[in-house]
């Protein structure tokens, strides 16, 4: 079985260990005479079997929410049988193929986005592995991948812009009243991201912070999702057990919160409290892109994360030069990806008129450019990358950078003792996640030497253990009477501390 490019991996390891150990066992009670007894069922119960596409390397396929099997039968005609992976999804299997059907149908009716015909499907959240699944038509095609953008002709890239345009100008064009992830009925709820997922799986809870702005019905304020963006973002950080595992990047860490909710409240546009709000497809990546060998776009795939958010977050690819978007957060970095940004704003622009009569999207997406905006839209929506984005293009393009950072945690440490508790608080939590960490790993390599991971988690656990022991101790000493062999027990401490630091951010830079 071959894996596909995927989004990032969850950021607790322990959690992913379970999650991917429940995954496997899940996977492994799949049986192939199964999924081929269900194909048929759906074809007249007529022969099949399992076929290898040409950009693959088996009959099936696993990717971050989906495992597919690629069936033919004996007519030529080729299916892929999708089935979620109900242990990688903290909000069910059903919701997500209850989304995805929804979303295809409404694309599939009001616009001219190619995508997969769906030819039967089955939304149950039962024990079975089969008790939800989706049978797509199989378009022959080949993913996009970031080597190809950066070795195609000016011709394909040419083709590859015009069709980008065109899916992104057509999704803009659908409005919606409210925000939210589309149910079958047409109507919206809760949205649901590949963020929302990952933070739900690692127990951080943000469902409860959305429960908080949709107890009155629909939500229909973007300046609310927003702050409840924001509020989501700063949970995560609070309760993830690995945000902060050395003390002076935690107070820099929490200092970034800070400095991000105050620059995303600026960025927010008033005047689209009230909408319009638009579908996005959610994970539109080069992995879900099929293209032909002009690079034009035959086929869009995973509409799974699909949903309606303000217009201020419906995103250009961000992808088009550099697939890491911290790196994207440099100032320099950014603006290099906004001249390529403006040679498909060229073809959009081209394009909209020639269909519509206007630019409507290229004009927002004019203004959204400005000020790092598509990076804080992005950020609000993955939280990880608030840091790096509050540390490189806040940092740098509002503040000094690192020439400045020093002074700035340490104003803003001063201005709430809240702040150190808090990092402390957090530094206790990681030391218990580093130990169980260490742990599980000794577990699971028990038979074998342990590897450089291993010696990692415990050095961080020592860390973690004597920043603690170190801190009861400066306690203790701030209310001592001042005394030479005091005044040299501090120096020690101090000198100990500062050495205690050598896992900063490497890419801190």
């Amino acid at each position: 079985m071959s894996s596909s490019s995927g989004p990032q991996q969850l950021n607790d390891r322990i959690v992913q260990y379970r999650v991917h150990r429940e995954r496997d066992e899940f996977i492994a009670s799949i049986r192939d005479e199964d999924v081929l007894r269900l194909a048929a069922s759906y074809h007249n119960d007529d022969t099949c079997d399992f076929f290898t596409p040409p950009t693959c390397e088996s009959y099936k396929t696993r990717g971050s929410y989906n495992i597919c099997y690629f069936v033919e039968f004996e007519d030529g005609e080729q299916w892929v049988v999708r089935i979620p992976l109900k242990p990688c999804l903290a909000f069910g299997a059903q919701n997500k193929l209850e989304n995805e059907i929804a979303v295809m149908q409404l694309v599939h009716e009001k616009t001219t986005i190619p995508l997969p015909t769906i030819l039967a499907s089955k939304l149950g959240d039962g024990p079975g592995p089969l008790s939800s699944f989706l049978i797509l038509e199989y378009v022959d095609g080949q993913k996009l991948s970031s080597f190809q953008l950066q070795s195609i002709t000016n011709d394909q890239r040419q083709q590859l812009y015009n069709s980008l345009a065109d899916i992104y100008m057509q999704l803009r064009r659908l409005e919606f009243p409210s925000i939210g992830c589309i149910t079958g009925e047409g109507k919206l709820k809760k949205p649901a991201t590949i963020d929302l997922n990952m933070q739900e799986l690692e127990g951080l809870g943000p469902s409860r912070i959305q429960d908080l702005y949709y107890t009155h019905g629909p939500l229909t304020s973007a300046n609310k999702y927003t702050t409840m963006q924001l509020n989501i973002v700063y949970n995560a950080f609070l309760q993830s057990r690995n945000s902060v595992f050395d003390l002076e990047v935690g107070k820099e860490a929490l200092y970034h919160q800070h400095l991000f909710r105050r620059f995303a409240e600026r960025w927010v546009d008033c005047s689209l409290d009230s909408g319009p709000f638009v579908l996005v497809h959610g994970d539109l990546e080069p992995f879900n892109i099929l293209v032909n060998e002009d690079m034009e776009i035959i086929s869009v795939l995973d509409w799974e994360w699909s949903r309606v958010v303000p217009c201020q977050y419906f995103l250009p690819p961000l992808w088009l030069k550099i697939v890491d978007t911290t790196r994207l957060a440099w100032p320099s970095v950014y603006e290099d990806w906004l001249n390529t940004f403006d040679e498909l704003q060229a073809v959009l622009k081209s394009r909209e008129l020639e269909v519509y009569g206007n630019d409507l999207l290229h004009e927002e997406w004019r203004q959204g450019r400005q000020n790092g905006g598509f990076l804080i839209a992005n950020a609000l929506e993955s939280w990880t990358d608030v840091d790096w984005v509050a540390y490189r293009y806040i940092g740098y393009t509002q503040h000094e950078g690192k020439d400045d950072l020093m002074d700035r945690v340490r104003m803003f440490m001063e201005e709430d003792v809240a702040h150190e508790s808090t990092i402390w608080r957090k530094l206790e939590v990681n030391h218990g996640y580093e130990a169980e960490l260490a742990r599980l790993r000794q577990e699971r390599s028990r038979q074998a030497e342990p590897g450089s991971d291993n010696r990692d988690s415990a050095s961080r656990c020592a860390g973690a253990k004597m920043f603690l022991q170190l801190h009861k101790l400066a306690v203790k000493l701030i209310s001592t009477p001042l005394t030479p062999r005091v005044a040299l027990t501090a120096l020690a401490v101090a000198v100990t501390i500062g050495s205690l630091v050598p896992w900063r951010r490497a890419l801190r830079g």
